[in-house]
């Protein structure tokens, strides 16, 4: 009786090991797929292909709520990275994960039938075969069948508190989602907390910390090399980071250079950002970066126009040019008021700009910017523009282009160690620096003094050739009347001179509706006399690809060319710094347009070509 006692006994041994051995194969097997109206309980999960994630239900900490989320597999302490119903708990283990018919992802109280959470607040396109998977990315993502390059819904487009690698943060501005990180409330609270990591799209796109929607921290737009405002970002041997900006998304992306390196960033409950590196020697989580970790991290400190130095004492100064609003203030480190010029802009005086290095740059979110913009050309849009207080130039293709635009105060600025971004500061010309801080001022000045000069000299070489030919006809005897008419050669060897004033009455000051059109020579303008004689009137601009010899060489040409078929010549005038020539309008435009032109051309016979007619 004992022997069949202890026989018995080994059968049920043997059969629960077996049984356990089974569930545990079961377990380590589990699908990574739901079907419509598959039901996961409490006790089962889903397992990515490569068992990298598991999904289930689980309680965080010592909390008594359960959620469904996302983890590590094979990490001996639990690291959650996603949670679904983070802020609808449910207090028993009673609830159920479904996919609908529609591919609709669903928690619902099995006792009560009630939904818990939905995929479907989220504007889900209903599809008719989805599947539900989990990747080994640690997205869950729903497709329809044999679509699965193209999910429907996934969890990605949703974070928590934790951004993986391949994960964007940032907008879809096609759909309207925002892909954010939400800190937990507390570390064993899901909740949503006081403190959230996303990209501000206004201006030019930034990532920045808020703290109950106030600003906390900025990373410091991305430059082409990194983001201006965190060194640690720039190029390293873990992974790298791609910015995108075009009009369907803005986000960023953090990509692994070995994809076997296991890499979570995290906004904690207390706001700080970490990123984090799993050591397998170790089995533990090793923080390889920490955002926000010393004084001048904190958004705005100094004030605008003040820059923040970690390594001074006190941390705050004014940018050179500067002063402190509030003096007194500023003694009892209140840097809030930030700092003011010491001279104002003058915009009409001709401005330019100094130069500030190793910076990180300026809050962007009421700035302006442009990709594709030489930095010549991003010079002359600030300068251009009497609002525009400084610049700098982007590297966002790697072809030394991209422009960024800042007006009024500038915040947030903050001294950095091997940061190669620049800053231009307008001033005023007498706070140019002369060195090290000084751009295209000179350049500025040069052209202010270049095109007076040349103005002049085209003003004598002129006057000289028209005395020369006028003194060279008087020398040979010929009469000529007060214009240098000669009548006998029917010649104009010199031109009449006609004021400025009667020029800008003619062309209603120039205005941009006589214009007719331009070329290297400069604009051209249609102008009528008091007396009613139609004029054109060419106008030598000061950024002409021509200059005197070619202004000489047109007024030495058209008046010994004289012909009916030629447009003549009326004039000139010369005052200060205008130079122009005054021809008659031709109202039929250029003959060209006759010739050339295969309707026109029917009009002008040999004879009238000839002018034989």
């Amino acid at each position: 009786m004992i022997m069949i006692k202890y026989i018995l006994g080994f059968i049920v041994l043997v059969y629960a090991s077996a049984s356990a051995s089974a569930s545990a194969s079961a377990s380590s097997n589990a699908a990574d797929t739901i079907s419509p109206n598959q039901i996961i309980r409490y006790n089962e999960t889903i397992i990515s292909p490569q068992q990298t994630f598991e999904l289930g239900f689980f309680n965080p900490g010592n909390s008594t709520n359960y959620y469904l989320g996302m983890w590590y597999k094979k990490m001996p302490i639990r690291t959650v990275v996603w949670v679904a119903n983070r802020n609808t708990p449910f207090h028993d283990t009673s609830a159920e994960l479904t996919l609908t018919l529609h591919g609709v992802l669903i928690i619902r109280d099995a006792t009560t039938g009630s939904v818990i959470w939905s995929s479907a607040n989220s504007s889900t396109t209903y599809i008719t075969k989805p599947i539900g998977q989990l990747l080994d990315t640690g997205n869950f993502v729903i497709y329809e069948e044999e679509r699965k390059e193209n999910p429907m819904w996934q969890s990605f487009d949703f974070p928590t508190d934790t951004l993986l690698p391949g994960m964007k943060e940032g907008w879809d501005l096609i759909s309207g989602i925002e892909r954010r990180l939400t800190s937990w409330k507390y570390n064993d609270d899901p909740a949503s907390g006081e403190f959230s990591a996303g990209v501000d799209p206004h201006g030019y796109p930034q990532p920045i910390v808020t703290q109950d929607g106030r600003v906390k921290f900025r990373g410091g737009p991305w430059t082409g090399r990194g983001m201006s405002g965190v060194s640690s970002l720039r190029t390293n041997q873990v992974y790298s980071i791609t910015f995108v900006v075009n009009q369907r998304e803005i986000y960023y992306q953090t990509n692994l250079v070995d994809p076997s390196t296991i890499m979570r960033l995290v906004i904690e409950p207390n706001g700080h950002i970490q990123r984090w590196l799993w050591i397998n020697s170790t089995q533990k989580w090793n923080l390889y970066w920490a955002a926000a970790d010393d004084e001048c991290d904190k958004y705005a400190l100094c004030g605008p126009f003040g820059r923040c130095n970690i390594d001074n004492s006190p941390v705050c100064e004014c940018l050179k040019g500067f002063e402190p609003v509030s003096p007194d203030q500023w003694r009892v480190a209140d840097w809030s008021q930030g700092c003011r010029r010491t001279t104002p802009l003058d915009c009409a005086s001709g401005e330019g700009f100094n130069k500030y290095s190793n910076l990180k740059l300026p809050d962007t979110r009421w700035s302006w910017y442009n990709l594709s913009m030489t930095p010549v050309e991003c010079e002359n849009m600030c300068k251009s523009n009497c609002s525009c207080s400084a610049y700098s130039n982007l590297n966002m293709s790697g072809s030394e282009r991209g422009c960024l635009l800042w007006f009024g105060d500038l915040i947030d600025i903050q001294t950095m160690d091997e940061n190669r971004d620049v800053l231009y500061v307008r001033f005023p010309p007498s706070r140019l620096d002369s060195t090290e801080n000084f751009r295209s001022s000179s350049a500025g000045r040069r052209l202010r003094i270049i095109v007076p000069v040349a103005f002049v000299v085209l003003v004598i070489l002129v006057s000289v050739c028209i005395f020369y030919r006028f003194n060279k006809k008087t020398q040979q005897g010929t009469p000529k009347n007060k214009f240098g008419h000669d009548p006998e050669n029917n010649e104009d060897l010199q031109l009449p001179l006609f004021d400025l004033s009667t020029i800008l009455k003619a062309t209603n000051n120039f205005s941009t509706n006589n214009k007719l059109g331009e070329g290297g020579f400069g604009p051209v303008y249609k102008g009528v006399f008091e007396d009613g004689k139609e004029i054109a009137v060419k106008r030598l601009a000061k950024t002409s690809s021509q200059g005197i010899d070619e202004f000489k060489n047109e007024i030495i040409s058209i008046s010994k060319l004289q012909h009916r078929n030629l447009v003549k010549l009326l004039g000139c005038s010369i005052e200060g710094e205008e130079v122009m020539l005054i021809y008659e309008y031709m109202p039929n435009k250029s003959l060209d347009s006759f010739i050339f032109d295969t309707t026109q051309s029917n009009l002008l016979d040999w004879h009238a070509r000839l002018g034989t007619s």
